[in-house]
């Protein structure tokens, strides 16, 4: 049985979690990428609009991808960069502050 990608970051886009299948899919271990930025695998041409997207969310707790379906640029450790469909999910406390993101890669 293949396990999705999931990865998951605070709110200042410090990887926290990093699944088994986001090993085998992004080809990074675990130990590897917790604790490092999602720098690790947002391709750089695409750094700036991210960072200014993923700010913006932790700020007013919104984002125009969470809940669907979208393909993500993905950088990977052999250098491929690839768009992978995933589903992105603002994690919030119980009062709505948003604490984190994370992304289920299908």
């Amino acid at each position: 049985m293949e396990s999705n990608a999931v990865v998951i970051a605070d709110s200042t886009g410090v990887i926290l979690f990093w699944s088994v299948g986001a090993e085998k899919a992004f080809g990074y271990s675990a130990a590897a990428a917790v604790g490092r930025t999602l720098d690790l695998i947002v391709p750089a041409e695409y750094r700036e609009a991210h960072w200014n997207g993923f700010r913006r969310a932790m700020a007013s707790g919104a984002a125009p991808l969470e809940g669907r379906l979208n393909p993500f640029p993905v950088r990977q450790a052999d250098g491929t960069v690839a768009a992978i469909p995933g589903k992105l999910t603002l994690v919030r406390r119980a009062k709505g502050q948003v604490i984190a993101a994370m992304v289920v890669f299908e």
